[in-house]
């Protein structure tokens, strides 16, 4: 009987296809909180210039990080997918959202995209402080101001889906345009 069960929920697990998952959260990052980030990026540039002495030249160079820390994403990304062995795709939809447009076609259990995250934030913070020790504080306190800053959208969908790991259906994430979502079978 439980023999019967146990298998039962097995096929039916893999049998299911995403259009048999049921919605229970959508995290898209909206316009708003994009200019909130802005604003955090505006100030933490105030604060280099006045307590760090960072030129202007810093600050017009610092920019360039941008593209750095999205390099960053997706070559994280790449290896947990390489190692993982799931397949990886980039979107231009998703190029502004804070995932950068780096997804896999399949969907994840919670614990696989925490990993995903929290690797990402440490490969950033280890570049960030590398920069620092390397180049000069002023660079460093900008590139990780900026990682920071920009990992805000992740941390916070990684702590929210907290709560919904230790139950006992099976949730998964799924990369969606622009956003993620998290469904259960």
């Amino acid at each position: 009987m439980i023999q019967e069960k146990n298998d039962k929920g097995r096929l039916e697990k893999e049998k299911s296809t995403i259009y048999s998952h049921t919605l229970h959260y959508r995290y898209r990052w909206k316009p708003s909180m994009m200019i909130l980030q802005a604003l955090l990026i505006f100030f933490l540039l105030f604060v280099a210039e006045r307590y760090f002495n960072a030129t202007s030249q810093h600050l017009l160079y610092s920019f360039g990080y941008f593209i750095i820390i999205w390099i960053l994403q997706g070559i994280s990304f790449f290896l947990y997918c390489f190692v993982s062995s799931l397949p990886m795709c980039w979107h231009i939809d998703g190029f502004l959202s804070p995932w950068g447009g780096w997804r896999t076609k399949l969907p994840l259990s919670i614990s696989n995209y925490q990993q995903i995250e929290w690797m990402f934030f440490s490969i950033g913070t280890a570049v960030s402080l590398l920069v620092t020790a390397w180049w000069s504080v002023q660079y460093g306190f900008l590139m990780l101001s900026y990682h920071i800053t920009l990992s805000i959208p992740r941390i916070v969908t990684v702590l929210r889906i907290q709560k919904w790991k230790n139950e006992k259906k099976s949730y998964v994430i799924k990369y969606e345009r622009q956003g993620i979502g998290l469904y259960s079978t």
